[in-house]
């Protein structure tokens, strides 16, 4: 079965070996940033409702699945945009970093161009080979919407928070750590911090702000830190529904927009984005925020992980989604979808 009643138990089993499979062997010097070869293949969002684009409170703009013939390609887990919506750069669970530029038809996505992909590089140049230190799952820049300058990378696992350089010349190695909170060394290996951005205007503007994917408090809700920024400290995100963190990302003014994922063997995985006013983005807070969209395995996504948001010409804020496929091409995919949050 490769359909959607397959989706379920194929998911759990990739989940499963994505977390409990360990890697080992010693750190390699780097080598460059491969040309790779990738195809991308336009797919409705609900095959039963193929012109329906009005889900929640977005707009779908389109979608497309990725595939690659390079075995590196997948497991994609953080992804940015330039202010153009033209610059890719998302990374992986292996330690990679894909970078590429879209290439549009109209307002849809038609394919990916000069894509590379290599692995991301330590404080020595290194490559990680093992899991526990290549297990990247969040990527932000400085300024939102450049192309070139400060990145963050956050990985899991080893918990950390890396500061490169991307350039013309590529994404440097990690020129610092991050200075981050005792307590997310009481994180389990895979709950570690998933979701990352700057805030862009509020009162916390300039932090950058981070979340674990269920690293709970006491009272059962997510815990995050704003680092950095005019106050930095913990700040809490109210836990719904028994859905998990995968990415975050801040609009122009500051409001944060929060993807989340919930699998269950009986449902599949389900998909969800609110959106957290930036006034209520400050240290000690416990944010909830409205519902922009829930989506589940009748709809076509997947192990949706990564989010970015830029602005079209037309003002509107447009959300871009990435899915993690665990390296599982024979029954999960990367897919890359675009929304528009209506102006107003």
């Amino acid at each position: 079965m490769t359909g959607p009643a397959a989706r379920p138990f194929v998911l759990f089993i990739s989940l499963f070996l994505a977390c409990a499979v360990p890697c080992s062997g010693s750190e390699a010097q780097s080598p460059r940033m491969q040309q790779t070869e990738v195809t991308a293949r336009p797919i409705p969002f609900d095959e039963d409702k193929p012109d329906q684009t009005r889900f929640g409170e977005l707009q779908w703009l389109g979608t497309v699945r990725l595939t690659s013939p390079n075995r590196a390609f997948g497991g994609f887990s953080g992804l940015t945009l330039d202010k153009t919506g033209t610059r890719l750069l998302a990374v992986t669970d292996e330690g990679n970093v894909l970078s590429a530029t879209l290439q549009y038809e109209g307002r849809r996505i038609k394919a990916l161009r000069n894509a590379k992909l290599g692995p991301i590089r330590g404080l020595r140049g290194q490559v990680f080979t093992r899991k526990r230190n290549q297990d990247s799952e969040a990527i932000a820049m400085a300024v939102a919407g450049a192309a070139k300058g400060k990145m963050y990378v956050a990985f899991e696992r080893n918990h950390r928070i890396a500061e490169h350089t991307v350039s013309s010349a590529g994404m440097s190695s990690a020129r610092r750590l991050v200075k981050l909170p005792r307590e997310l060394k009481a994180a389990s290996s895979n709950k570690g911090i998933e979701a990352m951005t700057v805030v862009r205007a509020g009162p916390s503007k300039g932090a950058l702000i981070a979340f674990t994917e269920e690293h709970l408090n006491a009272d059962g809700n997510h815990i995050g830190w704003l680092l950095g920024g005019r106050a930095p400290g913990r700040i809490l995100l109210k836990r719904l529904g028994g859905f998990a963190i995968t990415d975050i990302a801040s609009l122009k003014n500051g409001d944060l927009l929060i993807l989340e994922r919930r699998f269950r063997l009986v449902e599949g995985v389900r998909m969800r984005l609110r959106r957290v006013k930036a006034g209520n983005v400050r240290a000690g807070a416990l944010l909830e925020g409205e519902v922009l969209l829930v989506a589940n395995s009748l709809q076509e996504i997947d192990n949706m992980e990564g989010l970015a948001v830029h602005q079209d010409r037309q003002g509107r804020d447009i959300l871009t989604l990435i899915s993690d496929d665990n390296f599982n091409t024979s029954f999960q995919r990367t897919l890359l979808m675009q929304f528009a949050l209506p102006n107003g």
